[in-house]
């Protein structure tokens, strides 16, 4: 298990593993830090799971020959541990991480969250045959249009798919397949005839499905 960020729906997955099955959890400290301060989390037991360190930027092997390296992306704090989840102010910036996973000479990059897509986050993810992107929201102030949050996209630590700075503009030109995945239920482009849908597919980035497989 390799843990790439410390909200709810990073690490809550854990808690249904700890029917007593032997596994390990991959994490950079800060993220061991944040299990081990919730006593929630006692419920793996250390005689069956480990917890390991690892250090972002420096590539770790683990079971089916893989090579892992943590890829730090722009994020923000998990929204349990801000300081202020007032809607209008700055999001508490914090590093969160995408997984390069590396093996027989392919590379697949696993980044669900990013809150913007600088000139360093493009030069990592164009290394990846296939990329696994944030696609939460279609547009920066979805949630609020929909009635159904008071947070833009961006508040949140997520680039939004469109707009001159979204991801289909700044990720345009990479070469591998450019798949997203972590999408929100207000996003159109879980319609399949939707024009948000057709502009992405047109665009060349597909959308994520439910038993979906790559072949490498």
């Amino acid at each position: 298990m390799l843990l790439i960020g410390g909200d709810i729906d990073a690490i809550a997955g854990l808690l249904v593993l700890r029917e007593r099955q032997p596994f390990t959890v991959y994490a950079p400290v800060e993220l061991l830090d944040l299990l081990a301060t919730n006593r929630v989390f006692d419920v793996l037991d250390p005689t069956m799971v480990r917890r390991v360190a690892i250090r972002p930027m420096e590539p770790f092997t683990c079971a089916g020959n893989l090579t892992v390296t943590l890829l730090t992306m722009p994020g923000k704090v998990p929204l349990f541990l801000e300081n202020n989840r007032n809607a209008a102010a700055e999001p508490e910036s914090a590093a969160t991480y995408a997984a390069q996973i590396q093996t027989a000479g392919r590379i697949v990059i696993v980044a669900p969250a990013c809150a913007d897509i600088t000139e360093p986050v493009r030069t990592q993810l164009s290394q990846a045959d296939v990329l696994f992107f944030d696609g939460t929201l279609f547009t920066d102030t979805e949630m609020i249009a929909a009635g159904l949050g008071s947070k833009t996209g961006r508040r949140m630590g997520h680039t939004p798919i469109s707009g001159p700075d979204g991801t289909l503009t700044r990720l345009a030109d990479l070469p591998g397949r450019r798949i997203f995945l972590h999408i929100n239920n207000t996003n159109p482009i879980l319609v399949n005839d939707s024009p948000e849908r057709r502009a992405v597919e047109a665009a060349g980035f597909e959308v994520a499905y439910d038993g979906m497989e790559i072949d490498l």
